[in-house]
């Protein structure tokens, strides 16, 4: 037996029941009263919030902190402070003992607690409750031990998303010392592939059964819903059909489009839940029809004090997530055209008329509006020598900020807040997924047994979203569709954490993440006009085997075999 291992698991168990005891403001010296935990439906209520707050939240990653951006680490953004952890992501200085290991202790954390409930949950009756009330309560616990389910398989979702093949241990808990000889506890990282089935064997089981209501039935647009279980499946097979995370595949193969076709069947039944919904693009206050499953923070303001642009009073020293000119340069002009192509009408002396509507919905620009504190009307400034320039302590690094998800009406300086949404699953990253998949099962313009094309599909959020003309059906070939929609989902989902794991899965990772990132130069001149010039920041380093992350250090020192190349 490997008690090393063991006691290690062991330890997250007591950490484990110090959070529900702190959440349950009970003190450690009574211990946990089970009685009093497991038998009392307001604290059962506060114990699966808790759960429930274990979902991914890119505004806040465990790795670099609040309103830093997992942007930060690829080709979207550089962030404005240079000793921010987030860089080290960029240089190649992250290893197994860093703070990149940060998800695994997250996401395991989560599994323990939702073994432990689900264990507790057997148990519980209310028989003290009045038969109406333990009716109520009873069905309550139901529909809390599936929403559990679907947290478990979620956070191994995200953990193999960043680990490959992981510990699987199932529905095992422990609460007492000698519980550690149970297999669970002694196991080996199982296969991705082994890890992958049982996730969609987790929603499948969700599923089949109606356990979660669809998003569209009632369901609380914060908690897990039917709709967003598909989600998990869907992007699982979609890990599946990459040979970079399911090396037992190869491209082409008809493995692969199996996982293909179970990615088409997801993505269009999610549709279906969803009845194609689409929203305003800029939409992240808890409001938008288009999110199918959000992290949800009332009150807050760390976002914008940490990625106002610098001219703006209250702002603090973190650091800003500043979008990278590969980025801005990424947006076509509004008649479809890339800038450098002849006759786009780009105009390098007025670098931003004309182009996509995301654009100016992500990136704030040198002379961008801005009605600060919703009161006071001004021009940002970015260039040298202006209000919010590039040569001021934390100013932009790369000639812009962040304008997505900001609320620029908020007084940091009264200490005001507002509400915000992270997009855990979003309707339009799932028709993009379908058009991507459409076009690998049947090319851009056939539809098989897609329900549509994959050029309609793609079409959907090019036109709503971007403004720009559609795509004719027939323009492109198979290969230059797979172009078109990276391009796509690159703007499309800008800050949205889905870059790293796309350009990932697409096998593609070394060589744009290892490209340099570059910035736009703002001076202004005596007259009063602008001068543009586009200028490399920095290099990037990033190798193959960074495409899965190093297993945190004190797991390989316990029995753990490494991820390869670390």
């Amino acid at each position: 037996m490997n008690y090393k291992y063991k006691i290690s698991t062991f330890f997250i168990f007591l950490v484990v029941l110090f959070s529900a005891c702190q959440d349950l403001d009970m003190e450690m010296e009574t211990a946990v009263d089970d009685n009093l935990m497991w038998n009392n439906p307001s604290y059962i209520d506060r114990y699966v919030v808790d759960l429930i707050s274990t979902m991914p939240n890119g505004f806040k990653p465990e790795e670099f902190g609040n309103g830093i951006f997992y942007a930060n680490a690829t080709d979207e953004a550089e962030n404005s402070n240079a000793t921010a952890l987030v860089q080290n992501m960029n240089t190649g200085n992250w290893n197994s003992v860093t703070n990149t290991n940060q998800a695994w202790n997250k996401y395991y954390r989560g599994i323990y607690k939702v073994n432990l409930f689900l264990e507790k949950a057997k148990d519980i009756n209310y028989e003290t409750y009045t038969p109406s009330q333990r009716d109520i309560f009873l069905q309550r616990l139901e529909y809390y031990k599936a929403e559990a389910r679907f947290l478990r398989a979620l956070f191994y979702y995200e953990l193999i998303k960043y680990y490959g093949g992981v510990v699987l241990i199932g529905d095992e808990s422990i609460q007492l010392m000698e519980e550690l000889d149970k297999p669970a506890f002694d196991a080996s990282r199982s296969s991705f592939t082994d890890c992958a089935e049982y996730i969609l064997s987790e929603c499948d089981y969700l599923i089949d059964n109606e356990l979660l209501p669809l998003l569209d039935e009632g369901a609380d647009q914060g908690r897990p819903n039917g709709t967003a279980v598909k989600a998990i499946a869907c992007k699982t097979n979609l890990l599946l059909a990459s040979t970079v995370y399911n090396m037992s595949i190869t491209e082409g193969s008809a493995e692969q489009m199996a996982y293909w076709k179970e990615v088409l069947d997801l993505a269009q039944e999610i549709a279906f839940d969803k009845v194609f919904t689409f929203g305003p693009y800029d939409q992240f206050d808890g409001t938008s029809p288009e999110i199918i499953l959000g992290y949800r923070q009332k009150e807050i303001n760390y976002i914008e004090k940490a990625n106002f642009p610098v001219g703006c009073e209250g702002v603090n020293t973190v650091g800003s997530s500043c979008p990278t000119q590969n980025l801005v340069d990424a947006y076509r002009m509004a008649n479809g055209m890339k800038i450098d192509e002849a006759g786009s009408g780009y105009d390098p002396n007025n670098p931003y008329a004309g182009r996509d509507e995301r654009l100016l919905h992500t990136v704030i620009v040198n002379g961008s509006h801005w009605d600060e504190r919703n009161t006071s009307s001004r021009t940002v400034e970015i260039f040298r020598g202006g209000r919010d320039g590039m040569d001021r302590d934390y100013g932009t690094k790369t000639g812009y900020y962040l304008r997505k998800y900001l609320d620029p009406t908020l007084d940091l300086r009264q200490g005001q807040v507002s509400n915000r949404e992270w997009p855990i699953f979003r309707f339009a990253d799932i028709v993009l997924i379908w058009a991507e998949a459409a076009n690998e099962l049947y090319g851009p313009s056939t539809l098989g047994e897609s329900y549509l094309t994959a050029i309609t599909l793609l079409n959907q959020t090019v036109v709503r979203h971007g403004g720009l003309p559609e795509i004719p059906l027939n323009s492109l070939s198979q290969s230059e569709f797979r172009e078109r929609l990276r391009e796509e989902r690159f703007i499309e989902m800008a800050f949205e954490n889905m870059r790293a794991w796309d350009l990932r899965r697409w096998g593609i990772a070394p060589q744009v993440l290892s490209q340099p990132v570059y910035k736009m130069e703002v001076t202004k001149s005596v007259d009063g006009s602008y001068n543009y010039q586009k200028q490399m920041l920095e290099d990037r380093y990033f190798e193959t085997h960074m495409n899965l992350y190093p297993i945190p250090q004190r797991e390989v020192n316990n029995g753990l075999v490494q991820n390869a190349g670390w």
